[in-house]
């Protein structure tokens, strides 16, 4: 291994410790504590003849920790291009939010080398340059450049960190689930008009996902539509006590749909969030008000299958504050989200005398996007984004008597792909990516088009987080 690679690994581990303070922002400086990756290049030069081994270019792993009032430690991995690898320990300082520079040494049995950085950070990438010298072995002077990016979406330094970096990333997934899947649920209601789930007739009354009696088309209007409003009340705790918080969620969603070709329908929704979320991690409360547009299309394959897209946007505007450790001094800051979402269901009905059977298969992607903002006491936040894809299947079981169709509903889901937490101290989360939602209740239909829909839900086996929800549907045909 040249010098040059010890050189190089110390300087990026200072390096990075500068940088890594804490992904979160600290203080006035931009925050980033946790794991970051690349590769740093360079150039060998006044070497003592024969021992220079440039150009090289190395692989990168920092691991930034400890920051406090723009000081933090660092570990760099190392990697040359002929497998070896190095570990340096080093610290660094921030020059200004977004800048650093600092110098280090590393000691080996040739001596001590000396290496100076200095980089910038914009996002989730530091980009950096650095010089140094081998003093007690070849005497090289080695000079180059390089870039790292954050590998873990979001890094919580708990009693520093805003409200939102750790809400976001746990809650996303699941309340975008939660709009995703009441929309389909009247996609599959308003197909139910055009003889979707054909089957036995009980008291004028046939099974309907998210319980509504569907468009009745041709009964007088020119167009067949159909109109629905839902209310839902969420409860929620993660109680991981690095990351805790627990909180409520009143949500409103409604929408209307339109026969314009076939046995297919066009929609759209609209919907109202409010959140209180009190952040026992870092001392402080959160508060969120939510709008959502989402156009949505349905159509029938067969008599027993269907299919339903939709697509919408979110604005979500947070009001938050954290408590300085040791005091009663709050920090505040007012930042917001654009969320994004679409999502795919196939869905299924069968029918044996009064029981009836229904299933799904999903696929659901999401990202928000929470924009740079500064807190009250002067910190600089870096923009995040969290992006989530999830695949789920779920079974429906209901009887039906009279105008009720009592219903128990298993979805199984499953993140492919999400934003993972780490923790800078405390336990660590176990970003545990699936879950199992477990839903009963009862539907209501009247041949008149009116119908409801009353059911109670809980989450399982998502680690260290609880979820129940009661929710309330009326739907209208005409």
């Amino acid at each position: 291994m040249g010098f040059h690679n010890k050189n190089i690994f110390a300087l990026f581990a200072i390096f990075i410790g500068i940088f890594s303070v804490n992904s979160l922002v600290y203080a006035q400086y931009t925050d980033i504590v946790g794991t970051w990756n690349g590769t740093a290049a360079g150039n060998d030069t006044s070497c003592t003849p024969g021992s220079k081994d440039g150009p090289f270019t190395d692989q990168l792993k920092v691991v930034f920790s400890n920051q406090n009032a723009g000081h933090f430690d660092v570990s760099v991995t190392v990697t040359e291009s002929n497998g070896m690898t190095n570990i340096d320990l080093g610290t660094g300082t921030f020059s200004s939010a977004n800048t650093f520079n600092f110098s280090v040494s590393h000691t080996d049995g040739g001596g001590t080398d000396s290496t100076n950085v200095n980089g910038t950070i914009s996002g989730n990438t530091i980009s950096f340059t650095f010089s140094g010298i081998n003093i007690g072995g070849d005497g090289c002077i080695f000079t180059g450049n390089g870039t790292i990016s954050r590998n873990s979406s979001t890094v919580v330094t708990p009693d520093v960190t805003p409200s939102s970096s750790v809400t976001d990333a746990v809650l996303f997934n699941i309340q975008m689930q939660g709009t995703i899947s009441g929309i389909s649920n009247h996609i599959g209601a308003a197909l139910a008009g055009f003889g979707f789930f054909r089957g036995p007739s009980f008291t004028d009354n046939q099974f309907k996902f998210g319980g509504a009696t569907g468009l009745n088309a041709g009964d007088g209007s020119a167009i067949a539509y159909g109109v629905w409003g839902n209310y839902s009340y969420t409860d929620y705790e993660n109680d991981l006590s690095s990351t805790a918080f627990d909180g409520s969620n009143h949500s409103f969603l409604g929408g209307i749909d339109f026969s314009l070709w076939g046995d297919s329908i066009l929609g759209v929704a609209f919907g109202y969030d409010t959140g209180d979320i009190d952040t026992t991690f870092n001392g402080g409360n959160q508060d969120t008000d939510s709008f959502t547009i989402a156009p949505y299309f349905g159509a029938l394959l067969t008599e027993s299958f269907s299919v339903d897209f939709n697509l919408g946007y979110s604005r979500v505007d947070y009001d938050q504050y954290r408590t300085i450790t040791g005091t009663a001094t709050r920090v505040t800051s007012t930042p917001h989200a654009d969320r994004w979402f679409s999502a795919f269901n196939l869905n299924g009905i069968a029918f044996y005398n009064n029981w009836i059977l229904g299933s799904r298969i999903g696929w659901l992607y999401a990202s928000s996007s929470i924009d740079s903002f500064t807190e009250s006491n002067g910190a600089v936040v870096a923009e995040s984004r969290t992006k989530v894809t999830t695949a789920s299947i779920a079974g429906d079981v209901a009887y039906s008597f009279e105008n009720y169709e009592p219903f128990l509903n298993l979805s199984y889901q499953r993140d492919i792909s999400f934003r993972k937490i780490s923790v800078t101290t405390g336990p660590q989360p176990t970003n545990d990516n699936d879950d199992i939602l477990l839903t009963t209740g009862v539907r209501y239909f009247n041949k008149n088009g009116i119908s409801g829909n009353l059911e109670y839900s809980k989450r399982f086996d998502r680690d260290n987080f609880d979820e129940d929800r009661v929710s309330l549907t009326v739907r209208a045909d005409f």
